[in-house]
């Protein structure tokens, strides 16, 4: 008997709020370290905002049709708040102990936040009739003018959304977007990828600081998770590079304040860098985006970019098994927001796609709704490579 299914419906929203003010206790904030409870209280008020902020985009994007599946199984939203929290709470640890500054936390355009909010309610009508009619093509006349420089895989409104990733509108909103999408979570899931760097760096003698090391960071949207980056590893040169002009423009003015920040528009599937440059290459969010052979693509020129030895993460979606409890959400979600390579992503492990281009694969981890994997170049290319 397949399980119960719970609809979307003013109910549904009721019983989350529910949920969310039981999960986000305030009495479960108090931890032994100042600073970790200080930045949990942040974490969870920061969470309690965005979740409120997201109903009124929950109730309008219910169904629009009976071919539509009706929703998560039944506890399925328990267990998704139970690992935001949990998340969190990791996430106040790291800070805490000094993993990463308090000022990961800081709020990005705090008196726009607002005027931004009812933009993407309005914007989301026209999100909604996309969805309904399965439109991924509607783009403006601006990103229009960006299509034909770009591989057909990115010539789409991924997730729906106006313009893609090809307008600077769509990078004006898009973190508070995908804020609400993750009900506060989506920074935190970024900042997975610091303790794994930070652990190479101790185990291979490198400055904790990044002092006179080169980090690479592929698919950088943004910018938001090259903050998290250079705040916790102020000493390191760090180029980021996208294949969105308008995200790029909109990254460099995002990170004008960190002067060893560099932001090139690009594509990392065939970089225009030489061989073993960086001492680290990471993404936050990139594979689950790009075909399999675009995947396979990009992890070879991470690994020709890399020196020997040299670092490689990565934070994404979670892939089918890495949490039973979710895996219902890998089926959701490319149903509900247009991600036409979702499928294939989360039945191809990244690690063995890693392990494929010719990385060593060292740890890996999940967080709420996300995955990291860290991996090193080998110090030796295999002899095979070498003949090739």
């Amino acid at each position: 008997m397949p399980p119960k299914q719970a609809s979307p419906t003013a109910s549904s929203t009721i019983q989350l709020l529910g949920e969310a003010l039981r999960t986000f206790d305030p009495r479960r904030w108090k931890t032994e370290n100042a600073t970790e409870t200080l930045a949990l209280g942040i974490q969870s008020l920061r969470s309690g905002l965005f979740l409120a902020e997201g109903i009124p985009l929950f109730l309008l994007n219910g169904p629009g049709d009976q071919t539509r599946a009706a929703g998560p199984p039944e506890g399925a939203i328990e267990i998704t708040l139970e690992r935001l929290h949990a998340l969190l709470e990791r996430d106040a640890a790291l800070i805490g102990q000094g993993g990463a500054p308090l000022s990961v936390l800081s709020p990005r355009d705090l008196l726009g936040h607002g005027t931004r909010l009812l933009r993407i309610l309005a914007d989301g009508l026209s999100v909604t009739r996309r969805r309904r009619e399965h439109d991924s093509r509607d783009f403006g006349a601006s990103a229009r003018g960006w299509l034909d420089e770009l591989p057909a895989y990115y010539r789409r409104n991924f997730h729906y959304q106006t313009d893609g990733y090809l307008s600077e509108r769509s990078a004006e909103l898009y973190e508070h977007q995908v804020e609400l999408l993750f009900r506060g979570g989506a920074d935190a899931m970024r900042r997975m990828i610091l303790a794994p760097l930070a652990t190479h760096l101790e185990q291979t003698g490198k400055s904790a600081s990044g002092a006179g090391l080169r980090f690479l960071e592929l698919g950088s949207g943004t910018g938001t998770s090259a903050q998290s980056v250079t705040r916790s590893f102020p000493n390191a040169k760090i180029t980021c590079v996208d294949l969105s002009a308008p995200y790029t423009h909109f990254a460099r003015r995002q990170l004008r304040d960190f002067p060893r920040v560099d932001c090139i528009q690009g594509d990392a599937a065939a970089l225009d860098f030489a061989d073993q440059r960086f001492d680290a290459v990471y993404s936050s969010f990139l594979f689950h985006e790009l075909p399999l052979p675009v995947r396979e693509a990009v992890l070879e020129e991470a690994l020709r970019v890399s020196k020997p030895g040299a670092f490689f993460g990565m934070v994404d979606s979670l892939q089918s098994g890495d949490d039973p409890g979710l895996d219902w959400a890998l089926e959701f979600f490319p149903r509900e927001f247009h991600e036409p390579y979702y499928a294939n992503y989360t039945a191809t492990p990244m690690e063995g796609l890693l392990e494929e281009a010719g990385f060593d694969t060292v740890a890996t981890g999940t967080g709420y709704l996300a995955k990291w994997v860290s991996a090193r170049r080998p110090e030796v290319q295999p002899l095979e490579d070498l003949t090739d």
